[in-house]
Order: C-alpha cells, then sequence, then structure tokens
C-alpha cells in the first residue's frame, strides 16, 4: 500500500507534533499581570448573595442574615481578606465566613470565634432579593 519509509516519516511527524503540544507552545505569556492574593473583594456582598444563592437549600434558615466587611486577617503564614455572615433561622444562629483569594471567593466554612467573635455586622439585604420566592 504505502512504502514503510512514507509510514515511519508520518509516524514521526505525529509524534513530534504530540510531543510539541505538551510542550507548552509558546510559554506562559509575559504580559500577564500576577493575581494579588490580597486583592479587596470590592463587589463581596453579591458575590456571597449569589453564591448562597446557589447553595441554598432551605430559605427558611437564612432570615435575618447579617454581614461583615472585608477584613485582612491571618490565615496560617499569610493574610487574606474574610467576611463574615450570620444567619438567624430556625431557632439557631449560624456564622459562616468567606476567605477571599484575589477578589473571589476561594472558602466558605463555619466560622470560629477568633474569625467573627468581634465583628460589626449590618443587614444582609442582598441576600433576601437574590433568594427565590418561597
Amino acid at each position: 500500500m504505502f512504502p514503510i519509509q512514507f509510514r515511519s516519516a508520518v509516524a514521526a511527524v505525529l509524534i513530534a507534533m504530540a510531543l510539541a503540544g505538551c510542550s507548552g507552545f509558546g510559554g506562559p505569556k509575559k504580559d500577564a499581570a500576577p493575581i494579588d492574593p490580597n486583592a479587596y473583594p470590592a463587589n463581596y456582598r453579591s458575590q456571597i448573595a449569589t453564591f448562597l444563592r446557589q447553595s441554598l437549600t432551605n430559605r427558611a434558615d437564612f432570615h435575618g442574615a447579617l454581614i461583615s466587611q472585608p477584613m485582612l486577617m491571618p490565615i496560617g503564614d499569610s493574610q487574606r481578606y474574610m467576611v463574615c455572615v450570620q444567619f438567624h433561622g430556625n431557632g439557631q444562629v449560624k456564622t459562616k465566613v468567606a476567605i477571599y483569594f484575589g477578589g473571589l471567593i476561594a472558602q466558605f466554612i463555619d466560622a470560629t470565634p477568633e474569625q467573627c467573635g468581634a465583628v460589626a455586622y449590618t443587614p444582609f439585604t442582598e441576600l433576601a432579593a437574590a433568594l427565590p420566592p418561597a
């Protein structure tokens, strides 16, 4: 059908193309600005409201929600912006903390008293507006 030299040449070209794809043609972009891990989360209220709207299972758990302003706090060996959120639903008070990296939510976890025990809260009206009707 095809001479052996032709098949060998095609195989060599395919192998070279495969290896070239793995080598990262062009390398990393040099004009890309590095991410500031401690960029201030300017739209933190809407980010958290959107995040919670996508993950809420019971609307009743989130009545009377309160939110703090972003604060730079130590986490391990570094510092990150954190926002505390407090919910008053079903006879319980739940406190969560959103931890930011580069201005975006990286984690949303249960808060410790050290993280949110002494913060000032304001009503989180954006959350009620973001929730679907009951």
